[in-house]
């Protein structure tokens, strides 16, 4: 499993989860920690899972990356159409690689 920005053009995805809310803790570590789980239902960043969910990006689903390119959003096929998703977004879908 890996987030959705870790695919390359081409490759296609099952969507397990989001991770919820990634936030800096300071101090002299100063790493990225998850503070919430995967998880595909509302809880702790609900809101954004909602939101996700209705743009068709819920556990189950099928994504594929059409683009992936430095300092532009995602372009992804998902369901019946295509759709950007910017970058630190994609960071917090989590999705298990499909192989062809």
């Amino acid at each position: 499993m890996c987030p959705l920005t870790m695919l390359t053009c081409g490759e296609s995805a099952e969507i397990v989860g989001v991770r919820h809310g990634l936030r800096r803790h300071g101090g002299s570590g100063g790493d990225d920690k998850a503070a919430g789980c995967v998880s595909g239902r509302h809880g702790r960043g609900g809101h954004r899972s909602a939101r996700l969910s209705e743009m068709g990006f819920s556990p189950g689903q099928i994504v594929e990356v059409v683009q992936n390119s430095p300092g532009v959003p995602l372009l992804l096929r998902v369901r019946d159409g295509k759709m950007a998703l910017d970058k630190r977004t994609a960071m917090e879908i989590i999705v298990r690689r499909i192989s062809s």
